[in-house]
Order: C-alpha cells, then sequence, then structure tokens
C-alpha cells in the first residue's frame, strides 16, 4: 500500500494552539533583540497569511521574522514546513518540523508533524517512533491513536493497528478511524467484523475527520 493513498488525521487548530505557548519566548530566551510583541504580531499575520493561502508572501514574511530572531521562531518554522509539505517539498518539510521540535521539544503539534512527515515519506517505523514519544506528553490523544495505526496497517502489523484503532475509537470517535478498522478486517478476511464495525460506524454520532490548519500562533 502506498502511504499517499490514506490522508493521515490531522488535529484541530484548537487543540493545536494550547501545545504552543512557549513558541512565543523560545527566540527571546534564545537572546533575540527581535521584541515580543513584534514576534506576536507577525506571527499572526504569517498565521493569516497562510490560511488564506497566500504562500508567497508567507515565506517572505518567515524569512523576515527567522532573520530577525537568528532562526529561532519556532511558528514560523513551523508554517515555513506546512508550505514546504503543500508544494510536495517532503525532506525539507520534515528537516524544517524537526528544526521546530528542537526548540520546543515537548510540543506535541510538532512531534505529530514530524510523524506525519515520515509517514508520508514512507519512514513508518520511524513515524511510529515519533508517535510513540508524543504519546509520553499526550498519552489520551485520538490522533496519535489513528495514525499509529495507519502505520502499523502498512507495516502488516495487523493486531497492533487493531489495538491502535480501537483506542482511538475509545478516545473520541470518528469516521476515519471506523474506516480504517473495517478496510484492517477486510483484509484479514473478517468479513462479519468489517460489517459491524460499519454498522456501528453509522450508528454512532462520529465527528467528521478534522480538517487541518496550522496551530494559531501566541
Amino acid at each position: 500500500m502506498s502511504s499517499e493513498g490514506v490522508a493521515i488525521a490531522e488535529a484541530p487548530a484548537a487543540t493545536m494552539v494550547q501545545n504552543t505557548a512557549p513558541a512565543a519566548n523560545s527566540a527571546q530566551h534564545a537572546g533575540s533583540a527581535a521584541p515580543t510583541t513584534l514576534r506576536e504580531k507577525r506571527n499572526w499575520l504569517i498565521h493569516l497569511l497562510y490560511v488564506r493561502q497566500d504562500f508567497q508572501e508567507c515565506l517572505s514574511l518567515i524569512e523576515e521574522q527567522l532573520q530577525e530572531c537568528k532562526g529561532l521562531c519556532e511558528y514560523a518554522i513551523f508554517v515555513k514546513a506546512l508550505i514546504k509539505r503543500a508544494n510536495g517539498e517532503l525532506q525539507e518539510s520534515l528537516a524544517l518540523f524537526q528544526a521546530a521540535t528542537v526548540l520546543n521539544p515537548h510540543n506535541v503539534a510538532n512531534l505529530k508533524q514530524v510523524g506525519r512527515s515520515l509517514y508520508l515519506l514512507g519512514k513508518h517505523k520511524a513515524a511510529i517512533d515519533i508517535y510513540e514519544e508524543a504519546k509520553g506528553y499526550s498519552e489520551e490523544d485520538w490522533e496519535i491513536c489513528h495514525n499509529m495505526g495507519l502505520c502499523c496497517l502498512y507495516l502488516k502489523n495487523y493486531d497492533k493497528a487493531e489495538e491502535c484503532f480501537i483506542k482511538a475509537n475509545v478516545i473520541q470517535r470518528h469516521d476515519s478511524t471506523y474506516i480504517q478498522l473495517g478496510k484492517l478486517y477486510t483484509l484479514q478476511e473478517k468479513y462479519q467484523e468489517a460489517i459491524d464495525i460499519y454498522l456501528e460506524a453509522l450508528e454512532s454520532d462520529s465527528s467528521s475527520p478534522p480538517s487541518f490548519l496550522p496551530f494559531p500562533p501566541p
């Protein structure tokens, strides 16, 4: 199976913002000359330009921000990584997400994006390692469990994939998790289980898979 064939889960913007508070001060603590207020204002403008998909102007502002902060602005690096990935530059995007993680190692949003990038590059074992690390900071996280399940599915570790998908649905029911669990049972020729899980999905009040936006800046 190709990783491109399945859309890996993304966290809602409202969830991600909770993990980014240290970003506003990361450059300041590192000795940047840029005032925090100016940095915060630019972060919000970067966010706005990204949401509008004005990527060229967004990248120009990001480069200006990074130059003034000596490359130590976590949010600017994060959004630059998103744009690079949207442009198909997966390896460069991964390197940027890893750089953001170096600046803020405990930010689960950064770790999850490193995991996603590894997944998209077909490095499923490495992605699982990152998701395991992220679980240490956010154990009851639907997105982490669901995406670990996808990685295990591609590696044909069906028992672990099932465990991850079931755990994800326990945390929060999502249509995308039901679909992957049904596919898993079908691959194993457990057709009755697949039917049962699809029926359960129809009967449940399942929320739609989240659309992706970067976390709003601090």
